[in-house]
């Protein structure tokens, strides 16, 4: 008989051991294997890891602390620094505990609020809220105390749903009182509907309480090594495969929820309705939907079922969508569904006039991401736009890469490679310790000319390559705001230690998403964490909040290597003199002005702890002030002054003669650009650079 192979021996008595242990404990161990074996730079598992573990998973399931008493969490706490232990193949009592105690707490919610929504608030109490930061492990401390909790809760989003409609009054003369009574009723029905919606999401999961339970665990587990390592169920997006076949009709939209249960914008489909609104970005929370002709749904804590299928309602008309944009700003835009054809060309340019003729092309998102390599290019459609705009004679060329989450490496050459003739664009670091430097795959470029890339705080990932590698060149002046300092690759793997490469979403078992490159300049920086700073600084109203790569839990740091030595620079741009001027129009700018403040604001708004009293009048009096605190955020955001016309080129002309929906659609567009400060400056930016260029 021939002797069996040492690694099947190996892998038999691997999986014979691993069936000692609890089924959560198995997955929970593959899951950490699988990580050891193909992430950038694991992390040891030890105390830290542990007490990292326990903090993540203790936020994730009840971050408003509404679930748990403090004598429940301390008996959870005791396992802090023992879960690194539990996956070093040891004891296995946390998981069981936290299970028990977690599905007790979600089934206690929704006694609490059915019977606290069944008889009408009493706002003449004294009790307050506190707002703003708030010690990380506060839990109330018995069941009356959590009930009492509750009820504050429920009441102070009771009173802000009422002044809401009381705000309907523009005349100010309408006060919560004066509408309480008519009013009540509704709102405390409402509020049970939506917090129920949320705890129901929990306890009737697709895999049912348990399987939400151990899915919570082990993408907690799974990020405490980055933010962008998860662990996926295969339940994942199994029943939301073909939403975005182009066979049909469709938004165009590809939804997700985050680790607070909100329903976000996950993926936009290339040259899709939502695509070409221009007016929505992956991580926007989804706030509601309202069909013409029909009822608006609020999506506040639905599921993420219950959201594709309001999406699926109708398969014709116009439907007005409310999304949340990071800097917490609300969004609406106007959709109709379309049957999305991936062959078309799917970026759009458009022609500024003015001092001088400059050609814009706004890019939302790349057509692939960093995991996936499969599909097509958008560089080759960009690169199709700019062959119509040389035909316009164009002085310069501006590229809007503002709110772009990214996309694959070979998406980033591809565009890198538009722009630059030849040598290396970037450099990888894995788990190797030579770094691997990506070389232009084709000679020449199609624009040679004058250029600029708008930036902002949440252009991430491939957009950072595409800014990074222009910076190394001096190839195109960078303008805007620090982008957003996320410099890995991730790749997708299935859940098995047998299978070292990565492969494509296998819908039918389970996969993780792990971290396995960091990205690095040719100057030997990297734009991890601290992004890619721009040549020209704008203020950016972002700046007020903590949303970059940077503020995330269990990021990845950012060191530096040597420069390489093959790339050739071109001549240095004038980016002082550019940026003076610059600074001299924004110090005299009122719009800019405006933003600066939102900035102080902002972040004065991030920092303060404030107790709301939930007595109708007191509270009324906080809402008013703060209401002029929020209205002086907003500022204009409008262009005050007309640099240039924004118009088409011929090719796009000629395709929106008998295309009614198109022209709309077009119209919006140029009245977005025309009244974007960013814009505007970037107009004058790139007029500057032209005139300084010519002898």
């Amino acid at each position: 008989m021939k002797p069996v192979p040492i690694l099947l021996l190996s892998f038999v008595f691997t999986q014979t051991a691993l069936c000692q242990y609890h089924p959560v404990q198995q997955k929970a161990m593959v899951v950490k294997r699988m990580i050891e074996l193909n992430h950038l730079s694991p992390r040891a598992v030890d105390d830290s890891f542990s007490n990292r573990l326990f903090t993540s998973i203790i936020n994730r399931a009840d971050e408003r602390r509404l679930f748990f008493t403090d004598a429940e969490f301390k008996s959870l706490q005791a396992f802090s620094l023992k879960l690194d232990d539990e996956l070093n193949n040891r004891e296995w009592g946390f998981y069981n505990q936290f299970s028990a105690l977690y599905q007790q707490a979600i089934k206690r919610a929704d006694s609490i609020l059915l019977k606290l929504t069944a008889k009408p608030f009493d706002f003449t109490v004294n009790e307050t809220v506190s707002t703003g930061k708030k010690d990380a492990f506060v839990f109330a401390a018995d069941r009356p105390a959590l009930i009492s909790r509750w009820n504050r809760y429920l009441k102070f989003r009771a009173l802000d749903a009422l002044y809401d409609i009381s705000s309907l009054d523009t005349t100010g003369k309408t006060g919560i009182k004066t509408i309480i009574a008519g009013n009540e009723l509704r709102v405390r029905e409402q509020l049970k509907k939506n917090e129920g919606r949320q705890l129901k999401r929990i306890l009737e999961h697709s895999t049912g309480l348990e399987g939400y339970i151990m899915e919570l665990y082990l993408d907690a587990l799974a990020g405490c090594y980055d933010p962008h390592t998860n662990y996926f169920s295969p339940q994942g997006k199994q029943e939301f495969q073909e939403l975005l076949s182009t066979e049909a009709l469709s938004l165009g939209l590809d939804l997700d929820e985050n680790e607070k249960g909100q329903i976000i914008v996950d993926k936009l489909a290339p040259g899709g309705p939502a695509w070409k609104s221009g007016d929505l970005n992956k991580g926007d929370i989804l706030l509601s939907m309202h069909w013409e002709g029909k009822e608006n749904k609020d999506l506040t804590g639905a599921g993420l079922q219950e959201a594709y299928e309001e999406m699926e309602k109708a398969s014709e008309g116009k439907v007005i969508i409310k999304v949340q944009k990071a800097d917490g700003t609300s969004k609406t835009t106007m959709l109709r569904k379309e049957k999305i054809q991936n062959e078309e060309n799917v970026v759009k340019s458009f022609m500024l006039e003015g001092e001088k003729k400059i050609g814009y092309i706004l890019l939302p998102g790349f057509y692939t991401e960093w995991e996936n390599e499969t599909g097509s290019s958008c560089a080759n459609d960009v690169a199709k736009e700019i062959v119509k705009l040389k035909k316009e004679n164009i002085d310069g060329l501006i590229l809007d890469v503002r709110y772009n989450g990214g996309g694959s490496v070979g998406e980033a050459m591809e565009m890198i490679g538009i722009f630059v003739d030849e040598g290396p664009e970037a450099g990888i670091k894995t788990k190797e310790p030579k770094i691997v430097y990506l070389k232009d795959p084709n000679r020449g470029t199609i624009y040679s000319g004058p250029m600029l890339l708008l930036v902002n705080g949440q252009s991430a990932s491939a957009s950072e390559m595409l800014a990074a590698s222009l910076q190394d060149y001096n190839r195109a002046v960078i303008v805007g705001s620090p982008t957003f300092g996320k410099a890995t690759m991730q790749q997708m793997f299935p859940l098995d230690t047998m299978i070292k490469k990565p492969t494509q979403h296998d819908l039918s078992r389970d996969m993780i998403k792990i971290t396995t490159g960091k990205l690095y300049r040719l100057n030997g920086e990297s734009a991890q964490k601290t992004g890619v700073q721009p040549d020209v600084v704008l203020p950016d109203a972002f700046d007020g909040i903590e949303y970059r790569e940077k503020f995330k839990p269990n990021v990845l740091s950012s060191e530096p290597v040597a420069r390489n030595s093959y790339y050739k620079p071109l001549p240095a741009l004038p980016v002082a003199d550019l940026a003076a001027k610059s600074a001299a129009r924004i110090k005299a700018d009122e719009n800019f002005k405006d933003i600066q403040r939102i900035i102080a604001l902002m972040i004065a708004r991030r920092d303060k702890q404030e107790t709301i009293s939930l007595k109708t009048d007191e509270y009324e009096q906080w809402a008013r002030q703060n209401d002029k605190e929020l209205a002086s955020l907003k500022g204009t955001g409008q262009a005050s002054g007309k640099l240039f016309k924004t118009g088409n080129h011929t090719a796009d002309k000629n395709s929106f003669v008998n295309n009614e929906y198109a022209r709309e659609i077009n119209q919006q567009w140029l009245e977005e650009i025309a009244e974007d400060i960013y814009i505007q400056e970037a107009f004058q930016v790139i007029c500057d650079l032209i005139k300084l260029r010519t002898p």
